[in-house]
């Protein structure tokens, strides 16, 4: 490995479009999400999360600063790190993945898959609610208001964060995120609701787009 790149945020949403944004801002692999319980529970988000990326050691501090840059605008960024050359023994630790605990998505292993570059997607838009009532009540309401599809769920027990993704047209998920949004509002606390156009192979790797 010629560098490894992290970066801790908090939110689930928060850390996939970091993901995102580090892909499309150099050539690097994202390799891995892993996550950790917040210290204390005053803060933005009950889920602290950790994007690791790869790749040459220009590309990942570049990739990195643009994601430092956009969780410290959203107020959720905690600290980043860039190792060039990381030992051989220590490059392990890169690799773990704590994501689709509940194996929705039943391709991914320990590691993340290779990305297939060539796909192009539309959109996918994130939900993130505190509660299982809350997210479902959420998320039967983007099914409705949009022609959109699950290809992703996240169960975070420790902050009872429940995130569900969903992908189709820009038009389509934008009014799937917005109705999904408000509805939860209704019943828990909502910690991200965003949308991501065109989003890059490296993330998308991470998803059951087959579904």
């Amino acid at each position: 490995m010629k560098a490894l790149g992290m970066i801790e945020v908090y939110s689930f949403t928060t850390a996939v479009c970091v993901a995102d944004l580090c892909a499309k801002t150099a050539d690097v692999k994202v390799i891995a999400f892993d996550r950790n319980r917040p210290i204390s529970p005053d803060v933005p988000a009950p889920l602290v999360m950790e994007v690791k990326i790869e790749g040459d050691t220009s590309a990942v501090q570049s990739a990195i600063a643009a994601g430092k840059a956009y969780a410290e605008k959203e107020g959720k960024y905690i600290v980043s790190h860039v190792i060039a050359h990381p030992d051989d023994k220590a490059e392990p630790m890169a690799y773990l993945l704590d994501i689709n605990r509940d194996k929705f998505n039943k391709k991914l292993g320990k590691r993340a898959p290779e990305a297939d570059l060539q796909k192009s997607y539309s959109a996918i838009g994130i939900v993130e609610v505190q509660g299982l009532v809350a997210a479902i009540s959420g998320l039967d309401e983007m099914l409705k208001a949009a022609e959109v599809h699950v290809i992703h769920s996240e169960k975070r027990l420790g902050g009872r964060l429940v995130t569900f993704i969903v992908t189709g047209n820009v038009a389509a998920v934008k009014a799937a995120v917005e109705a999904g949004c408000t509805a939860s509002r209704k019943l828990g606390d909502v910690y991200g609701c965003e949308v991501i156009a065109r989003p890059h192979g490296e993330i998308m790797k991470f998803f059951d787009v087959e579904n």
